[in-house]
């Protein structure tokens, strides 16, 4: 006991010293950690746009899904975000809520780089315009807007191909904002307003190029719009999927074919032909030959023939070879060296053992 209490205090010592040099030689230090945002700037990525706007005396809600009525053609209506491609329907209520003179800023869907070049966005093809990908990320961008000039850091890896008359930040090539007029209205379309939300808004000239674009409709009010609509499934099938659409009503069509039901009697199948019990004995014996056994086959017939001899004329069974032979040919009319062959003789070929099996049937018949 004293050998193992004496063990157990090393290691406890051992540990100690252990834990006290890390103490000595690990440094400690306090650090802050961010948590991230809290409460309803958690689920709102626009909430700092919203209480900017209020605060700057301008009327301001955030809201999930496009309100139906729309807001009167006096108000402002910005879509910052879009987690899918809006449906044609909506990109036209939107279009002709423009026309009769609101204010939309909106940003659009940046191209897939695995497909084409350009996406076919509906809200954006309805004012004329499209985002085709850039070769590089973008910088910040110059847009002036009613004399004043803003920089904005409208990032992403899309511009905006805009048609003639548009303004945007450049004359040259595609702009990652746009100043479209339509109708009584007009849209900022731009390839990208994350520079609205709540950790970018307070760089740059963001807060002033917001609180200018809620300044166009000093009357109005400022509806900042998330989480839109996506198509239908029907919808999204029909423009990306009608091949697979195609081939699976192919596939039923022919289904359909297959299972109806046909006109008239069908005709019937033919009975299956019945061989003969001599052709299955030949297929037997023909592949007992094949398989080398031929010759027990002829012993059992030879025996067959003396068992009938026996039956007969036993007492022919006792005679000599020769004299057997004479015999069996004054009975049955055959040659003596044909009985001699069957009875005696190997038959390693397949006409000699057919002649020697028929010798052998013969005989017993004329017993």
């Amino acid at each position: 006991m004293r050998g193992r209490g004496l063990l157990l205090l090393l290691a406890g010592l051992l540990l100690a010293g252990l834990g006290w040099l890390g103490w000595r030689q690990l440094p400690w230090e306090q650090v802050e950690v961010p948590a991230g945002y809290q409460g309803e700037a958690r689920s709102n990525p626009f909430l700092a746009a919203q209480r900017l706007l209020v605060r700057t005396g301008h009327r301001a809600v955030c809201g999930r899904g496009l309100p139906d009525p729309l807001p009167p053609p006096g108000d402002v209506l910005i879509l910052p975000s879009r987690q899918g491609t809006l449906a044609p329907a909506a990109a036209a209520r939107i279009a002709d809520w423009v026309a009769r003179g609101g204010l939309l800023l909106a940003a659009g869907m940046e191209p897939e780089p695995a497909r084409a070049r350009a996406t076919a966005d509906p809200l954006f093809r309805a004012f004329g315009v499209r985002l085709v990908a850039a070769p590089v990320r973008p910088g910040a961008a110059s847009f002036a807007l009613d004399g004043a000039r803003f920089q904005l850091d409208l990032g992403g890896r899309a511009r905006i191909q805009a048609p003639a008359g548009a303004d945007g930040p450049g004359p040259a090539g595609p702009d990652p904002l746009v100043r479209v007029r339509h109708g009584r209205g007009e849209a900022l379309l731009a390839a990208d307003l994350w520079c609205l939300s709540n950790r970018r808004l307070q760089t740059l000239d963001h807060p002033d190029f917001l609180c200018a674009v809620a300044g166009q409709r000093p009357d109005g009010q400022v509806w900042i719009i998330t989480g839109l609509e996506s198509p239908s499934l029907w919808g999204w099938l029909r423009v990306r999927a009608w091949p697979v659409l195609a081939a699976l009503a192919a596939l039923l069509l022919a289904g359909f074919r297959a299972a109806a039901p046909r006109f008239g009697p069908p005709i019937p199948d033919p009975d299956p032909a019945r061989r003969s019990l001599l052709e299955h004995l030949d297929a037997c014996g023909r592949y007992q030959w094949r398989s080398g056994r031929g010759e027990p086959l002829l012993r059992a017939a030879r025996a067959a023939m003396r068992q009938r001899l026996g039956q007969v004329h036993p007492g022919w069974l006792l005679l000599d070879p020769p004299e057997l032979r004479l015999r069996l040919a004054q009975a049955s009319g055959l040659d003596p060296e044909r009985i001699q062959r069957a009875l005696h003789s190997a038959q390693p070929h397949p006409a000699g053992f057919l002649e020697a099996i028929q010798t052998l049937h013969r005989l017993r018949r004329a017993l």
